[in-house]
């Protein structure tokens, strides 16, 4: 498609074009088929907007209809946006906007022309349709909207706005949006002087975000919102705790305490600006609203991804997805949201089904500085918000020194997602009191800006004046209600300090021993259950038109579940897809997601099966029992870092369900490295918060080179501590099974990283048999060589698929004499069984651990001091592998053979 096609149609060739759309009108056939397809999609060709009473569009009226649509399109360039700046571009200095290039003269202004319903009267002198105009698009919010989203989206905005944006406000909602501007300046200059030097990342210069929030949430009861899912970095956290959360003031003001202890049972806690908070409060009109904050790290807008999570997972919750009722609101920065590619990953998700949450509402602070750095170091565009305009959301550019604008433009942005559930931004235009944080001194890299700022009047006094000046409320309404916020929060200090001299012991975090994440959990069913079961997914309807080879593999998976309990015939496909049968009929969700994850990167699993003929799908897993869970798998966008973000909040909040985010090849997990080290990992010890999320990650040496080879296990067992997760390799099919039926059902909720394999997958020795998932089985930490040596003179230790190489070897060598123990579980590791599986092997002389990753990548720097405190005296456990490396594999199936068996020979040599 050639995207130039029309880039002479623009308002310079204007009477052109009035000529020939004259001639359109006429009989279409007389201009070029080009211009007609022209006329036919541009918005004065086709689609007036609902209020034009004009029935047939004369040179005149084809000029106001252009000026009314220029002042749409480009008004916001000329709105007064900046507080910092002395003004804006005047719209006859914005080409798009003079009257010249649209068709007038400057002696027109006094002449009528028609209105074309953009105000009530048909006719109007040309200068009242242009003041107009200004007082909608040019006035302290610039409406960024058209082209970007449904023309049922633009005619409802116009409707709002035009003919002039107001918002009338009573004597009673001036003061309480003087209050709410009161405790957001007032709160901030409290702490400052209260703890002078203490970095808590104030949002003066950007007070109205506190007034423009509570605008939302009351808007948002009134428009059937129940709860609000918020995330948000740091600069202004504690004002919304605060303010938003009524988190109290007190316990805010003790953890700026010196004596501040975090109380928590488990966990070291984080600092003040990352912690989350949920509460439920009521709207002004005493309607109940949740909200919830989430916790995140300062890795900025990391966040974004979980927060929707979490906000799909109460959408799902109750049954049904009520996207009206629960809504995501993310606040940004101007210079993260411009920079943070899991910005633009987080928006991919606004209509991609299991993603969606109906519309997220975007609040970005912007500013004007990203740390030092200026606006044009940060990014490309004009508009920090432009990345919204690649998802048709309309964005509303805010002057923050204006916060009744502000606020009818939150009441907007809440009706348009309720309405067409779409993103919608509020841009809040504002400025940085002091530095990054308060003990940062700004002026050495933006001297001329803070000039201006230290001279400045904050946003509660620049609003009281005004409104005193106006007659809005007296003075002594004013001080009085500035009077009585500061002895509240004064009384709360003093609440504070009470509780400061109460001395608590410190404790530090110990790992319990044994950990309690050993405790047995029984995860077999009998067997009828899983013939059953193994019936009822197998049982695809026969006017479906199923793939030849996918019903072959229906037809083996049925057969392994009729033969003899004793034959290993259970492969890795079959295992799993009983551990979700079975979960799901024990009313436990299963969510499962990741690229390609409906059929399986390897083609095993057929989750979703396609009608050949029709496209239908059809899911075998939810069609079990009439009351069981759901089962939801989804392909995701192809992302990792926002993907897995999205699945970690999902299971933080749907509790009874087993949710799994899949690698496509556990080498590209580290795309989501951020969210694997600040969340899943760390949450838990730094927030308190509790997840049984489970990342599945294809793991193997196979000769495919170093980006499908590792899923770095090293890396994971460096961050395993204080019984956080647990690290799983499993080596046979029932183990597989037996882990995620672990996952779902057990109390203890810890995230799994599971190194699924590849090879195996159709790999017959690794296939179990059907008593391997009987009643009574369970997970095995520690799997015993099954053909013990009689005569032991050396143990082999391993994880994972070696272990079949190193079965093969031995059975080539004859080595009858040497024992090979899977380690299946790395973290929490058993010792226990372990030391009593050693105690089989006494009067062996060596000892090695067997990876088949290089010598400082998989588990040996782990394991080995772990294994060795555990070996008989004088018993050395000796590595054996791949020899030290950069890259993860080799690059030739030659020499991944050939280090193959080098490390082989050395193992039995």
């Amino acid at each position: 498609m050639n995207d130039h096609r029309f880039e002479y149609a623009n308002l310079a060739n204007l009477k052109f074009i009035e000529q020939l759309y004259s001639e359109y009108l006429e009989d279409p056939s007389k201009v070029d088929p080009s211009w007609q397809r022209f006329f036919e999609g541009m918005a004065f060709g086709a689609r007036l907007p609902a209020q034009t009473v004009c029935p047939t569009l004369s040179s005149p009226d084809l000029r106001v209809f252009h000026l009314i649509e220029a002042y749409r399109i480009f008004g916001h360039r000329a709105a007064h946006i900046n507080p910092l700046s002395d003004g804006p571009p005047k719209p006859e200095e914005i080409a798009e906007l003079k009257l010249e290039t649209l068709g007038f003269k400057q002696s027109d202004l006094s002449q009528n022309f028609p209105t074309c319903g953009f105000l009530k009267e048909e006719t109007a002198p040309l200068s009242k349709i242009v003041e107009a105009l200004q007082q909608t698009y040019c006035h302290f919010v610039g409406f960024e909207y058209m082209g970007m989203q449904t023309p049922e989206v633009e005619k409802f905005i116009q409707q709002q706005i035009e003919p002039y944006f107001s918002y009338p406000m009573s004597h009673e909602e001036r003061l309480r949006l003087l209050h709410h501007l009161n405790t957001s300046e007032v709160f901030e200059s409290f702490i400052h002087m209260k703890y002078p030097g203490q970095k808590r990342f104030s949002v003066e210069g950007g007070e109205t975000i506190i007034p423009l929030m509570h605008e939302l949430i009351d808007e948002g009861g009134e428009e059937g919102v129940q709860t609000f899912v918020l995330g948000m970095a740091h600069r202004g956290r504690l004002n919304v705790l605060a303010n938003i959360l009524r988190k109290s003031y007190s316990s805010i003001f003790h953890e700026f305490e010196s004596t501040y202890i975090p109380d928590t049972v488990q966990g070291t806690g984080d600092v003040k600006y990352h912690m989350g908070y949920s509460a439920t409060i009521e709207t002004t009109k005493g309607k109940p609203m949740q909200l919830h904050l989430a916790a995140n790290p300062s890795h900025l807008e990391s966040v974004d991804p979980v927060v929707e999570g979490q906000t799909r997972a109460y959408q799902e919750k109750e049954g049904s997805l009520k996207t009206s009722a629960i809504v995501p609101v993310l606040i940004h920065g101007d210079a993260a949201i411009a920079g943070q590619g899991v910005v633009y990953e987080t928006l991919q998700f606004c209509n991609i089904p299991g993603y969606a949450t109906g519309g997220t509402i975007h609040i970005v602070i912007n500013n004007q500085v990203g740390f030092t750095a200026h606006p044009h170091e940060s990014r490309s565009t004009q508009y920090c918000t432009d990345i919204a305009k690649g998802f048709g959301a309309p964005v509303f550019h805010l002057n923050a020194e204006k916060p009744e604008n502000c606020l009818a433009a939150a009441r907007l942005a809440m009706r348009i997602r309720q309405r067409f559930h779409c993103d919608v931004f509020l841009e809040l235009n504002c400025f940085r009191k002091y530095g990054h944080n308060e003990t940062d001194e700004p002026g050495f890299t933006q001297p001329l800006a803070y000039q201006k700022i230290r001279d400045r009047k904050n946003i509660r006094d620049l609003y009281r004046d005004q409104s005193v000046e106006r007659g809005n409320f007296s003075k002594e309404e004013a001080q009085a209600c500035e009077d009585e916020f500061k002895a509240l929060l004064e009384k709360e200090l003093q609440a504070t300090k009470d509780l400061t001299k109460q001395k608590r012991e410190v404790k530090l975090p110990k790992e319990q021993k044994p950990s309690p994440l050993l405790q047995h959990v029984p995860s077999g069913i009998p067997i009828s259950r899983l013939k059953e079961l193994t019936e009822k997914f197998c049982a695809v309807p026969s006017e479906f038109n199923i793939h030849p080879k996918v019903k072959r593999i229906f037809e083996d998976r049925k057969k392994m579940s009729e033969g003899d309990l004793k034959t290993p015939v259970v492969d890795w496909g079959m295992a799993e897809y009983l551990a979700y049968a079975s979960l799901l009929t024990d009313g436990v969700h299963v969510r499962l997601s990741g690229q390609d994850s409906r059929r399986g990167t390897f083609s095993h699993r057929h989750a979703i099966l396609t009608d050949q003929q029709s496209q239908k799908t059809y899911v075998p897993l939810n069609h079990l029992a009439q009351n069981q869970a759901s089962f939801d798998v989804y392909n995701s966008p192809l992302s990792e870092y926002a993907v897995m973000g999205f699945e970690y909040g999902y299971s933080l909040v749907y509790e009874k369900s087993l949710v799994i985010w899949e690698a496509q090849f556990g080498d590209f997990a580290n795309g989501a490295q951020i969210t694997i080290d600040q969340y899943v990992v760390s949450a838990e010890q730094k927030w308190g918060s509790h997840s049984s999320f489970t990342l599945l990650m294809p793991h193997g040496y196979e000769g495919m080179g170093p980006e499908h080879s590792s899923a770095r296990i090293e890396r994971f067992l460096q961050l395993a501590a204080s019984d956080s997760i647990y690290v799983v390799v499993p080596s046979t099919a029932s183990q597989f099974y037996h882990i995620l039926r672990r996952q779902g059902i057990t109390s203890m909720k810890k995230p799994l990283m599971l190194f699924s394999p590849k090879a195996l997958l159709r790999f017959p020795p690794s296939s179990s048999p059907l008593e391997a998932f009987d009643e009574g089985t369970s997970f095995q930490e520690v799997i015993d060589d099954p053909s013990p040596p009689n005569k032991p003179n050396r143990v082999l230790f391993c994880t994972g698929k070696v272990y079949y190489d190193l079965v093969q070897e031995r059975e080539k060598r004859g080595a009858s004499d040497v024992a090979i123990i899977r380690i299946e579980q790395l973290y929490p590791l058993h010792e226990e069984k372990i030391q009593s599986t050693l105690r089989k092997y006494k009067g062996i002389s060596s000892c090695y651990w067997v990876q088949e990753e290089h010598e400082n990548m998989g588990a040996w720097g782990y394991i080995a001091p772990k294994l060795q405190k555990l070996l008989p005296e004088k018993l050395e456990l000796r590595y054996v592998g791949r020899v030290r490396s950069a890259s993860p594999a080799a690059g030739s199936g030659a020499l991944h053979k050939f280090e193959l068996a080098k490390f082989l020979n050395e193992a039995f040599e």
